[in-house]
């Protein structure tokens, strides 16, 4: 008799011990820091290169868009390159509270953030902006002027 009391004891081992692993994991889990995301939207100053301001013009882009799209934008990874240098570069993308759908490059500095330039993804734009390599009637107007 003292032998089945043994067993019985014995298969209730191994469910305590599952039950006992499985707390510790959730525990360490839950205590877990967050994950930092790749981006820090708090950056300090908010600089605009020459071309960006140029295609914000162009594109009827404001800064209060572009702030928004910082704060609130979804970053697509597939546009973005964590390995530009000398700073990474952050395509971050939405739809802005006046209706507008946007992606603003960033470039991410240590001590700045650098709006590289800004697309707005559902209307086209002809921008002839400082930088941009020449194409189609453009780049034949422009060489009838150098001659």
């Amino acid at each position: 008799m003292a032998y089945f009391a043994c067993m019985k004891a014995g298969r209730l081992v191994v469910p305590i011990l599952l039950l006992l692993v499985f707390a510790v994991f959730i525990i360490r889990r839950w205590n877990e820091p967050q994950r930092k995301e790749a981006f820090d939207r708090t950056a300090g100053a908010l600089i605009y290169t020459k071309h960006a301001l140029c295609r914000m013009d162009c594109r009827r882009i404001s800064k209060e868009e572009v702030f928004e799209i910082l704060q609130k934008g979804a970053i697509n990874f597939n546009r973005s390159n964590r390995r530009d240098q000398p700073c990474p570069t952050f395509a971050l993308q939405g739809r802005t509270t006046s209706g507008e759908n946007l992606r603003v490059i960033f470039a991410q500095c240590a001590t700045e953030t650098k709006v590289v330039t800004c697309y707005n993804l559902e209307e086209k734009f002809e921008c002839h902006c400082p930088g941009d390599p020449l194409t189609g009637s453009r780049q034949v107007t422009e060489k009838k002027n150098e001659q």
